[in-house]
């Protein structure tokens, strides 16, 4: 892969099978998201780095599989019993980062339990599907989250009473916020309107 603002080679396919075999070999249940998951569903994003999540009683054996992989903490990683909710990895061969979400409930606990195989780099992962990675988003407020939940409710490609069945035998308080950001999705607010031109003095 390669990074259009310099055109040097990212490294980050090298890096991404070498976590995933080691993510296989340790039978850790996790699973991929973010950027690299969105492109295996079919809407490439730019991405330098790899999203995993495993849920916290499988974080341990998860953070001793990536460092197998020759891979070094750049974050705390907190203690056995209480690990950090996110641990940013760093592969010193290629720069490339690998940012591992432990979470401790629900939606994650059913996405990493239900998310199809699929091929990443030629290695065969856990991928999150489009209407899982919709579930994942919409507990976020991050910029890119709201906008890569936008593109997948307006791309039409998910099935969107799909993960309104899913949500609502989760976490149904969250419907309303689900809607809300459907609708917000279809028919975004105007933008600003442009301030009027200045007259040029004479």
């Amino acid at each position: 892969m390669t990074d259009p603002v310099t055109g040097r080679t990212t490294g980050l396919a090298k890096t991404v099978r070498r976590v995933l075999r080691a993510m296989e070999d340790s039978g850790v249940p996790y699973c991929v998201v973010g950027a690299t998951a969105l492109a295996v569903r079919g809407f490439p994003r730019m991405t330098r780095d790899l999203d995993l999540i495993v849920m916290i009683d499988d974080a341990q054996q998860a953070i001793e599989a990536l460092r197998s992989a020759k891979l070094r903490a750049e974050t705390p990683v907190g203690t056995l019993r209480d690990p950090e909710p996110m641990i940013v990895f760093l592969d010193p061969a290629t720069r490339v980062e690998v940012d591992l979400m432990i979470a401790a409930g629900e939606p994650e606990a059913t996405v990493c339990e239900e998310a199809p195989r699929a091929t990443v780099f030629g290695t065969q992962a856990p991928v999150a599907t489009l209407e899982q990675l919709l579930l994942l988003y919409l507990y976020s407020n991050q910029p890119k989250h709201l906008g890569d939940f936008a593109a997948i409710v307006t791309s039409t490609r998910a099935d969107l009473a799909e993960t309104e069945r899913t949500l609502a035998s989760l976490h149904p308080e969250m419907l309303g916020e689900w809607r809300k950001r459907v609708r917000d999705a279809r028919q975004p607010p105007p933008p600003p309107q442009r301030p009027a031109p200045r007259k040029r003095r004479r």
